[in-house]
Parts: structure tokens; C-alpha cells; sequence
């Protein structure tokens, strides 16, 4: 019984020692990290090396990235009230995979074309994020189509574009066959997907193609120039996602320097924003594509859209560890989807 006091004792002590410490990490020269977060960050830190997109080595280092983002991802419940399936359409590239979440309902349904994150280099295991993106289609009631498209280094740009692109059209195409109303359709994406959902949305204006009523935007990539913002600056290492995997990743996906300058590379610099759908953007403080997210935002209230744009305080890339932040994004996207979908009734 002594041993056994003695032992929960130390574990006590240690667990003390060990909050003492991360709280500790909380502490920054821009005010408090989120605790959760700042221990992610301090880890992540340490045990990252730099990012190197070797094409010999790429499909181990995705597998790799994959299964560390998916362990966190696949922390979120799956909900019972969406059914969820995989289908396959032709894409410029070949077949691409949409993964469905369709809500019980009656009727047809608004649908969202949903583009995951990963840098444009990894983030394809589709099913590690049933969690958050069912939970979306069921609290918003609206049908999600999950879009697997082309990665780099082996599919630069704008072969995910393209994917995208073709992903969208066929949505709405296919959206009475679907169950769907073709009237209602948005798009949104995290991180490179949020780059890619504002790339097709820039694109659909230019062409003609679907209207599309509104982009929700997480985290966005929307510059991929050599214009140095502030937060690049201030969180270029040590708050998980560092400018130099950012530059890696870039350069995997943008080979060619000048297109980078194109507007379905980088948003930020299309030479009209006007005529553009609502949009919601959701930035982190301690991310480096914060400034960016932000300008864009900034960029489509100049050209009248309507924006609503949220930064989240002590998270960092994607809200990793800010659990309330989290939580607060999520019931943002469901509100703004429910207030763009109800505008066009």
C-alpha cells in the first residue's frame, strides 16, 4: 500500500511538473499561445527536421505526414446522421475520388465542394477527416463532396486546380441526379485547400461557370509570391507549421517562379476581386499565413463582397490544440453555410 502511494505520489508530482513547464510554453513575445497548442508546437519543434519534398522519397514522406496528420483528425467522432461513401468522376488527369457526406433530409440538398489541406503535397487520406467534415454536413445540413485531387512534387501546378476545377463542374452538372439543387452550391477548404477553393471560385467567375454562393475559407494559403508578411516574420519557426516547409512546399507545387504570380496559384494577387461569393475567413495568431488569409479578406471587402473574417488567439496552423477555437470555428462554418444557403431561397 506504501509502494503504491509513493507511486501515485511521484506520478503527481511529475504530472505538476510537467503543466508547470507547459505552461511555461504559453508565454510568447505576441501574448499566450493556447496550452494545448503550445505544447504541440514545442514537440513538433524538437522533433521536426526540415522539410524535403525528395520525389525519390515522396510517397514514403506522405504516408508518413498522413498518418501523423490522421491521428488527430480521427480523434473527432463520426457521426451516425450522415451517410458516408466514395464515388468516382472523369477529371482532366484521369478518375478523380469524391467522398460523400450526405445528412439525413428530405428533398434536395445545398451541397459544398470540400477541399482538404496538406501543403498540396499530402492530406489525401479522405477518411481521416469524416470526423470534422460529416460533422459539418450534419449540423449544416448540407451535402459535402470531398475531392481528392492531384498532389505534388509528381502534379505541380495547376493540375489540382484542374481537379478542383472539374470536381465543381460535375457537382453541378450531376446535382439533380445527386439529389441536389445546383442553385446552392459552395465551396470551401483548409490551408491549400483554402488557396484551391478561392483558385476555383476566381475561375468560375472568369469562365462563365457554376455560381457558386459562398467560399469558406480556413487558414488560407492565398500568396505563394516572395511578398514577406509580418506574421511570416514573427512565426517563421516554432509554432508547427514553419516558412521554411512552407518555401519546400511551394516549391513543389509552384516549380516555376512566374506562376506564382497567376491568380489560381495566388488569389491575393488576381487583378479584380469584384463579383466574387460571400466569404468567411478564419485565420490563426501564430500562423505565418495569417497576414495573407487576412489581406485577402481585405482585398474582397475593397471589391464590395461580403466578408467575415475571424482570427482565432493563441492557435496556431489549422487550431491544432485550441480545442474551443476549434470548436468556435466549426459552429462559424456551420452559421455562415446555413446564412449563405438561406439568402438564395
Amino acid at each position: 500500500m506504501k509502494l503504491l502511494k509513493r507511486l501515485l505520489l511521484l506520478i503527481f508530482i511529475v504530472a505538476c511538473g510537467f503543466i508547470t513547464i507547459a505552461y511555461s510554453w504559453t508565454f510568447t513575445p505576441q501574448g499566450r499561445l493556447d496550452i494545448a497548442a503550445a505544447v504541440i508546437a514545442k514537440f513538433s519543434e524538437l522533433s521536426a527536421d526540415p522539410l524535403v519534398l525528395d520525389p525519390e522519397r515522396i510517397e514514403i514522406l506522405r504516408n508518413q505526414a498522413n498518418d501523423q496528420m490522421g491521428a488527430a483528425l480521427r480523434l473527432v467522432p463520426v457521426t451516425d446522421a450522415v451517410t458516408i461513401s466514395d464515388i468516382s468522376i472523369p477529371g482532366p488527369g484521369g478518375a478523380i475520388r469524391l467522398r460523400k457526406y450526405i445528412p439525413t433530409h428530405e428533398g434536395e440538398l445545398p451541397a459544398m465542394l470540400w477541399i482538404h489541406g496538406g501543403g498540396f503535397w499530402m492530406g489525401n487520406q479522405l477518411e481521416d477527416w469524416d470526423g470534422r467534415v460529416a460533422a459539418m454536413a450534419a449540423d449544416a445540413g448540407v451535402a459535402i463532396f470531398s475531392v481528392d485531387y492531384r498532389l505534388a512534387p509528381e502534379h505541380p501546378w495547376p493540375a489540382a486546380v484542374d481537379d478542383c476545377y472539374a470536381a465543381l463542374l460535375w457537382l453541378y452538372d450531376h446535382a439533380k441526379a445527386q439529389g441536389l439543387d445546383a442553385n446552392y452550391i459552395a465551396v470551401g477548404g483548409s490551408s491549400a485547400g483554402g488557396n484551391l477553393a478561392a483558385a476555383i471560385t476566381l475561375r468560375a467567375r472568369e469562365e462563365n461557370g457554376p455560381a457558386i454562393v459562398a467560399q469558406l475559407l480556413t487558414v488560407p494559403a492565398t500568396d505563394a509570391s516572395d511578398t514577406v508578411y509580418e506574421s511570416d516574420q514573427l512565426f517563421a519557426e516554432g509554432y508547427v507549421l514553419t516558412s521554411q516547409n512552407i518555401e519546400a512546399m511551394i516549391g513543389a507545387y509552384l516549380p516555376n517562379a512566374a506562376d506564382r504570380l497567376e491568380p489560381t496559384a495566388s488569389p491575393l494577387l488576381a487583378s479584380s476581386h469584384k463579383d466574387l461569393p460571400p466569404a468567411l475567413i478564419i485565420t490563426a495568431q501564430y500562423d505565418p499565413l495569417r497576414d495573407e488569409g487576412e489581406a485577402y479578406g481585405k482585398k474582397l471587402q475593397a471589391a464590395g463582397v461580403p466578408v467575415e473574417m475571424i482570427r482565432y488567439d493563441g492557435a496556431v496552423h489549422g487550431l491544432m490544440g485550441s480545442f474551443e477555437s476549434m470548436r468556435d470555428a466549426h459552429l462559424a462554418h456551420v452559421k455562415f453555410l446555413k446564412a449563405a444557403f438561406s439568402t438564395n431561397e
